[in-house]
């Protein structure tokens, strides 16, 4: 006799649980192939796509993200560590080229991300290769990639060389596998660190570092010029007016709608960073400069052009190091165990009463009174000994290495009693004045030593377009679950996540060149999608 089972199969499955178990595939080639399934399938696909969409922006303006981690050694093949370097997302895949290296060269090779399945690979394309570079721009127009630009190291022989811009243009044929060079009239002069963005037919840049022909050094730029994609011509742009911004390099520049840029911080140069704010208008032949306000301007990130901002929706998310809670300025102290806090006018106070309680001096035999020179070297001997022994360290902080209390031998040189207890009493508060800084600048120093890591900031644009150009910068609300503080990297919008991808390990006010920092230079991913939800 046969017994029959209760079978069930996926199709008897609500939609709630199918779209569930849909939102578990990466959203990219593997997503796309289940709409193929039937025409149910392909419902529960595209509302899993607009869900997963509408979970990443509600994400990110409550600042409630979620980070994931891969590091190479999860991967082989992998890619060489860099900085510098630029990317471009184009469908299922995101492509690196270029970038600087520990051995301050640079490189100039293409490998492409699968971002279905988190590996790398690595095109054997042929045709013409681009120079070894970093700083350069790199964009997707249909099946191309379009790279311009760059800057790399000068060569060690002979000396003194100065850096090396470029303004090659090369075309990356996805579909063939190759490089183009593309050979240009009427190109911009060599250019480094600048921005672009693809508008319709045409590629728009603007800014960063460049050399014109005439020049001898290299200058910061503010000009505008268009390459038209399918005749691959270049043209320089007009500006209505003298309103535009300074020059620069590094900024963020987002498309806004077809016919308005904007364009956020930048570079001026080694201690002149930009978080200003402005729209280009498209509209006509000659273009015109809008300076945007800022609002929330306490809540901007403390450097933007070394951190590459990235557009989702009408916010631009910015990554930086969180923001260490402020002490408040209130402070209660229990009626027990009162501190004493002073300023400096207290001091200078101090210091007054300190020279009025000294007891006049009626020895009229003490060197310098009758004809006798002072020797200013022992007298500066005997002052080491009074005074503690003091340095400063770069950053103009005050360090107390060592002190010994003054010791008088002779009975002659000393004071009433009554005379010594009040200004040893006023010494003694000095000294604890003097360690109070001792303790403050450790704390600092141990403050700089640890290890800071990444948050998001983001940049509210819904108002950019309305009226009176404005922006509003949101109250951070960092969890401090993000990656060890990273500068230089590439920040791209996938298909439901933002993909970061290598960088430097460095404090954005020390940067410099430096040949021992491999273990600085990263070559990880780290994607952030909003936290997952449980049906």
């Amino acid at each position: 006799m046969s017994v029959t089972k209760n079978s069930a199969e996926i199709e008897d499955l609500p939609d709630e649980v199918l779209e569930y178990i849909l939102s578990l595939i990466p959203p990219y080639k593997d997503l796309h192939d289940c709409m193929q399934v039937s025409k149910r399938w392909r419902r529960c696909v595209l509302n899993v796509a607009k869900t997963k969409l509408r979970n990443l922006h509600k994400a990110i303006v409550d600042f409630d993200i979620r980070w994931d981690t891969l590091t190479p050694v999860e991967m082989a093949p992998t890619i060489s560590k860099r900085y510098s370097h630029t990317a471009a997302i184009h469908e299922n895949s995101m492509y690196v080229f270029g970038g600087c290296t520990c051995s301050m060269t640079t490189f100039n090779d293409l490998w492409r991300l699968d971002l279905s399945k988190r590996q790398w690979v690595r095109p054997q394309a042929m045709g013409t290769y681009p120079s070894p570079k970093a700083c350069s721009s790199l964009v997707c127009y249909k099946d191309l990639l379009v790279l311009f630009g760059g800057w790399a190291y000068p060569p060690s022989y002979p000396l003194y060389q100065s850096w090396h811009l470029f303004n090659e243009l090369h075309v990356y044929d996805i579909t063939a596998n190759r490089w183009n060079c593309v050979n240009t009239t009427n190109a911009p002069p060599p250019t480094a660190g600048h921005s672009v963005s693809v508008v319709s037919e045409w590629m728009i840049m603007f800014g960063g570092i460049h050399k014109p022909s005439t020049a001898v050094h290299c200058e910061k730029s503010n000009d505008i010029w268009k390459l038209n994609l399918e005749t691959w011509t270049w043209y320089r742009q007009e500006v209505e007016g003298d309103l535009r911004p300074q020059g620069r390099l590094g900024q963020t520049q987002v498309v806004l709608d077809n016919k308005n840029l904007l364009i956020i911080g930048g570079s001026g140069g080694p201690t002149l960073n930009y978080c200003d704010a402005w729209i280009l208008n498209m509209e006509g032949d000659t273009w015109r400069w809008r300076q945007v306000d800022i609002e929330g301007k306490s809540n901007k990130p403390t450097n933007i052009w070394t951190n590459p901002g990235c557009k989702i929706g009408d916010k631009i998310v910015v990554l930086n190091r969180i923001r260490e809670d402020q002490p408040c300025p209130i402070v209660y102290y229990p009626k027990n165990s009162w501190v004493n806090r002073r300023n400096p006018q207290e001091d200078s106070k101090l210091a007054r009463i300190d020279l009025a309680s000294r007891e006049p001096d009626r020895d009229e035999n003490v060197n310098g009174r009758r004809g006798v020179l002072r020797n200013h070297k022992r007298e500066a001997e005997d002052e080491d000994l009074y005074q503690p022994s003091c340095s400063y360290n770069q950053r103009g902080g005050l360090l107390i290495n060592n002190w010994s209390p003054p010791i008088n031998n002779l009975a002659a040189f000393s004071v009433p009693n009554n005379k010594v207890s009040k200004s040893e009493k006023i010494r003694e508060q000095r000294l604890a004045r003097l360690a109070e800084i001792k303790e403050s600048m450790k704390k600092k120093k141990e403050d700089k030593s640890k290890n800071h890591y990444l948050g998001i900031y983001v940049l509210d644009l819904s108002r950019a377009l309305i009226g009176k150009p404005l922006v509003t910068w949101l109250p951070p609300k960092n969890l401090g679950n993000g990656p060890e503080e990273t500068i230089l990297y590439t920040l791209l919008a996938g298909k439901s996540e933002l993909v970061m991808f290598g960088g430097i390990r460095k404090d954005p006010t020390s940067l410099g060149f430096s040949v021992n920092i491999n273990n600085q230079i990263s070559n990880s991913l780290h994607f952030i999608t909003a936290p997952n939800y449980v049906i």
